[in-house]
């Protein structure tokens, strides 16, 4: 795939966010000043080990942090930390999450295709649940399940599935702009490129502008056209993928790469199509 233009319009603009915990009387400072921005159509990859404050500024870049972040979000020139009700209401339905617990992130006792039809109607792409059960087939169809799935209940589907009706759920309210916090992480590794692969052809096909969080190298460098390297809530690193993976600067992104044996070989056994 031909990463998009790296000179495509600016979706997201990060200025100085801050993410601040005050707890018990305790202050702990997880984001410290990213600033970064993020062009239509391409996937920007942060990456970091745990606690270095990567699922800390996904939470405050889709406005869920709005006691403790700081600094702007720009979506579209208007900043998602300050918006007004209806304009956060607008963003919600461009903007969406995908977790890393597929299986925790659906309602046990919700069939696949009720819980998309439900997102449907609540966020008005659908006026009957007739018409919502429709839509949400077809949405399973673009995630590659058919119909059949649709009512399937979690625990009758595999990692892999869920995942898919995660990816669904997200894409059928119309949004352009996914963070994907660990997506793969809990799935085996065949399973995992094959989720990699329908991101990317959603990327492709559909224009999806990626956040894509983790810690596993090999994934980065299938997935994401540009990087971002944190270590203790900072931004040490960054650039395109191709740079920050095969000639990095900062002594901790070289710690990085070193705990990854070879990451191109590594890449080419586990995401091979």
């Amino acid at each position: 795939m031909t990463a998009p233009a790296a000179d495509s319009p600016v979706l997201l603009r990060a200025e100085d966010v801050r993410v601040v915990y005050r707890r018990a009387g305790r202050r702990t400072e997880a984001v410290k000043g990213v600033t970064f921005d993020l062009r239509e159509g391409r996937c920007l990859g942060i990456v970091g080990e745990s606690g270095s404050g990567k699922s800390s500024l996904a939470r405050a870049l889709l406005g869920l942090e709005p006691d403790a972040a700081t600094g702007r979000v720009l979506f579209r020139g208007r900043d998602v930390l300050t918006m007004d009700r209806d304009a956060r209401a607008a963003f919600r339905r461009e903007a969406q999450m995908v977790f890393q617990d597929p299986l925790g992130s659906l309602n046990p006792r919700m069939r696949a295709g009720d819980a998309l039809a439900e997102v449907l109607l609540v966020h008005g792409r659908a006026r009957t649940r007739r018409e919502a059960a429709e839509q949400a087939s077809e949405w399973l169809s673009v995630v590659g399940l058919d119909a059949d799935y649709a009512p399937r209940y979690p625990h009758e589907l595999s990692g892999g599935q869920r995942q898919r009706v995660n990816l669904a759920r997200s894409l059928c309210t119309g949004a352009t702009f996914l963070i994907a916090d660990e997506p793969v992480s809990a799935l085996d590794v065949s399973v995992q490129a094959r989720i990699l692969n329908l991101m990317k052809d959603l990327q492709r096909t559909r224009g999806i502008t990626w956040i894509l969080i983790g810690h596993d190298l090999a994934v980065m460098r299938a997935m994401a056209d540009d990087l971002l390297v944190m270590q203790s809530g900072g931004c040490v690193e960054s650039g395109p993928a191709s740079a920050v993976l095969f000639a990095p600067r900062h002594p901790y992104t070289r710690t990085l790469l070193s705990s990854v044996p070879d990451v191109p070989s590594s890449l080419s056994r586990r995401f091979a199509t």
